[in-house]
């Protein structure tokens, strides 16, 4: 890996050999690919990120041999994370798609490459067998790959299992396995690392993984006493879906050995957080005795700390620690009056200490009052945004807080396992800081609540496994009451897309479904409301969501439970419809082509009509249009036949949607035709050749403004800040939309006045 043997101008060079590449086969149905470098040096000095992120249907990053014999010191062939003995902290899997992404590489098009081999070498002294010790070369070859320096996956099975080499693990999950034996030393990945990456990719929603190679895993099953394809399987289990094979009972490699003392310094620290940890327990035992066999148990107690409890991890039980405050209770952390633990007074107080938070169910806390303004402005704060480039990037430091009374960290994601909240992104909600510089704006006015869920966490069940399930309820509380003070929110705002109606597919989800979440909800607000903590919910304006029940056969039940219900009142209709139409109508005359009246007005109407409170609503207001590309170009009304999505964004990158800046440079810097409706009820539409946007502009936004106003509701909600004109780059200043909304609802005799739209 030497950049200075070749001229600067490959890295402009191998970018239009790609685009050209792509031209000539896109009209035959062909693929092209490319794997690449992970390390930053290289990405710097040989990749135009963008570019081929554009034209290859997916980038396959080699994430290995990140150390070899070459370092003349032992060290992971593929580190997961950063490790405190790290010469160099960006030679890690984690920091490697990160920084693809943040270069403009399309997550969606990564894909994670995995090694189904080890990096050996020869120790230089016997006893200095740990991370970093010197070498004098390659380990020695391997009987069948006869390379020196290197091992397939079956040959290290081969070493453990019969010649009894010692394997070393990173308690903390940093690293995959080491193993050792005399002056011979090989860094892998076992089966345990390789489900946590397949689950990390999965976390990060790439594009999939990759593989070197076929022939290195056990592909006979006969070395490492797992099957045909042991690490290939665990990659197929995690990110197709593919059912676990029933026999045999695939155990760890090896039994674990004490970190070796010649080792620097003794693994300490995460470089990630607990939540997203598989391999080792939050809390390692006391003692290095070898793991307990489960017996087919997937949890067993402690047998006398209250406060620990043990999950079996591949055929071994690890010892866990419940949240502080809470007890082990048969499968799950629990209040302790529901337990039937009772551990003497030295042993409680000694294992219930923590640094993390002071604050627990019986600490009183001041009530919050409410925000000095007579109407909610509530503001998402997307955190995918931060992973846009150039003028795209919406950090915490781009949020108005003066514009906002609440603003909403999205999202936050439910655990498929546990049931219960978890980072969606712990690299740049936890690693980089985003919750905490979010929440540090709670000093300049504005609440901040945490968001769970969103419309790509609510395509599978398991929401409505946990409304439907009372123990994982009570879990779900419990473990929330103690995240939102962990993080330092304000509260909780629940998305969930939408029960019964999982993504709008009223025919997934049980009738129970909306009954259920109402028990949830009224759980969850009899735990976080009498502290002071707020709980809110965004619902739906469909009516076809709400006459399938998805809130239950009285949906106005929830208002004594909410301090707000944020009324999603946009997307009626966008490419799915095959026909252009009014994302965001304030009102319409006469039904949709369905049958159903799909406008504002009439979304907030049945709400009210049912019994909720105006007061309780607020408005959504979408600072995006959906996007078309239209069959005949020279039919660009609305309701004319389209033939799929718009083109994306340079920014937002999604077909179909278009943020209101991107909107605007189209209209003052490509000449696209803009039509509003001079009484601000319908949207606004712009169109250009075949691409045909509907946005809501100023007039649309204030006119809504005034409408949630003269319906005496509780405010607005903003979808989304980073949406806006948020640089000011329209000619209407820095967030027009926003600020029109704020103005409106602040001197109701603003909303007479002539608005000047942006487009």
């Amino acid at each position: 890996v030497d950049c200075n043997k070749g001229p600067a101008s490959d890295k402009t060079a191998f970018a239009d050999l790609v685009r050209e590449l792509k031209e000539a086969f896109q009209y035959k149905g062909y693929l092209l690919s490319s794997a690449v470098s992970p390390s930053k040096r290289v990405i710097d000095a040989g990749y135009d990120v963008p570019a081929l992120s554009k034209y290859l249907d997916w980038i396959a990053v080699m994430c290995y041999d990140y150390h070899g014999q070459w370092d003349k010191i032992t060290g992971h062939v593929a580190p997961m994370y950063a490790h405190p003995e790290d010469v160099d902290r960006t030679f890690n899997t984690n920091f490697t798609i990160h920084y693809w992404i943040e270069k403009g590489a399309d997550r969606r098009k990564l894909v994670l490459g995995m090694p189904m081999y080890g990096q050996s070498f020869s120790l230089a002294e016997r006893e200095n067998n740990g991370l970093n010790a010197p070498s004098y070369g390659g380990g020695e070859a391997g009987e069948e790959t006869r390379a020196r320096g290197f091992l397939a996956y079956y040959e290290i099975c081969d070493r453990v299992l019969k010649n009894g080499w010692r394997v070393v693990r990173d308690r903390q999950g940093r690293i995959g396995p080491y193993a050792y034996k005399g002056d011979q030393w090989v860094s892998f990945d076992d089966a345990g690392m390789i489900r946590h990456k397949s689950e990390w990719a999965r976390a990060m929603r790439l594009g999939g993984a990759m593989i070197w190679a076929l022939d290195l895993d056990d592909f006979r099953g006969d070395r490492c006493q797992c099957g045909p394809h042991p690490l290939l399987s665990v990659i197929n289990t995690v990110l197709r879906g593919y059912k676990k094979p029933q026999a045999p009972t695939c155990r760890p490699l090896g039994i674990d050995s004490p970190q070796s003392s010649t080792t620097k310094s003794p693994p300490t620290s995460s470089a990630r957080p607990s939540q997203t940890t598989p391999l080792s327990p939050i809390t390692p035992p006391p003692s290095m005795t070898p793991p307990l066999p489960c017996d087919g148990r997937l949890f067993s107690p402690h047998p006398v700390n209250c406060h620990q409890y043990y999950l079996c991890n591949q055929g071994q039980l690890q010892l866990q620690s419940c949240p502080s405050g809470l007890y082990w209770n048969m499968d799950h952390c629990d209040w302790p009056e529901n337990t039937e633990c009772h551990p003497d007074g030295s042993n409680k107080d000694s294992n219930e200490k923590t640094t993390e938070s002071t604050w627990n169910e019986q600490t009183p806390i001041k009530q919050i009052s409410s925000v000095e303004s007579k109407y909610k402005v509530v503001c998402y704060f997307t955190n995918w945004a931060w992973y846009r480039h150039g003028d795209g990037k919406f950090t915490p430091s781009d949020i108005d807080p003066k514009l906002c009374t609440h603003i909403n960290y999205a999202f936050a994601i439910l655990d498929a396992d546990t049931l219960t909240i978890k980072p969606r992104d712990p690299w740049i909600d936890i690693d980089n800081s985003l919750y905490e510089r979010v929440t540090a704006l709670r000093s300049l006015g504005p609440k901040v609540l945490l968001s769970l869920g969103g419309w790509h966490d609510s395509a599978s069940d398991k929401y409505s496994r946990l409304v439907r399930d009372p123990a994982a309820r009570r879990r779900f509380v419990a473990d929330a009451a103690y995240s939102l003070r962990k993080w330092g929110f304000d509260g909780l705002d629940l998305v969930w897309e939408y029960p019964k109606c999982w993504q709008m597919n009223c025919s997934r989800g049980p009738s129970s479904d909306g009954s259920d979440f109402q028990r949830l909800v009224a759980e969850l607000s009899g735990r976080l409301r009498p502290h002071g903590l707020i709980l809110s919910a965004a619902v739906a304006a469909s009516q076809k969501a709400l006459e399938a029940g998805a809130y239950g056969p009285q949906p106005q039940l929830l208002q004594h439970h909410l301090d707000w219900m944020a009324v999603m009142a946009y997307d009626y209709h966008g490419h799915w419809d095959g026909r252009t139409g009014h994302a965001a109508p304030l009102i319409l005359n006469g039904t949709t082509r369905n049958g159903m009246r799909a406008d504002v007005n009439s979304s907030i109407s049945y709400w009210i009509e049912k019994g909720v409170s105006p007061k309780k609503l607020v408005l959504g207001v979408p600072f995006y249009g959906q996007s078309y590309t239209l069959e005949d170009p020279a039919r660009n009304r609305f309701n004319e036949s389209t033939s799929g999505p718009g083109a994306p964004g340079e920014f937002t990158g999604i077909k179909g949607f278009l943020a209101f800046y991107e909107i605007c440079e189209r209209v003052h810097e490509n000449g696209w035709r803009v039509v509003h409706d001079p009484e601000g009820k319908v949207s606004s539409y712009a169109t250009h050749s075949d691409q045909w946007v509907s946005y809501d502009d100023v007039a649309e936004v204030q006119q809504k403004a005034k409408y949630a106003m003269d319906l005496g509701l509780g405010g607005v909600m903003a979808w989304a800040p980073d949406l806006d004109d948020f640089r000011g780059k329209c000619g209407c200043g820095k967030y027009p939309l926003l600020k029109a909304l704020g103005t409106a609802l602040e001197d109701a005799s603003s909303s007479g006045l002539l608005p000047i739209n942006c487009t």
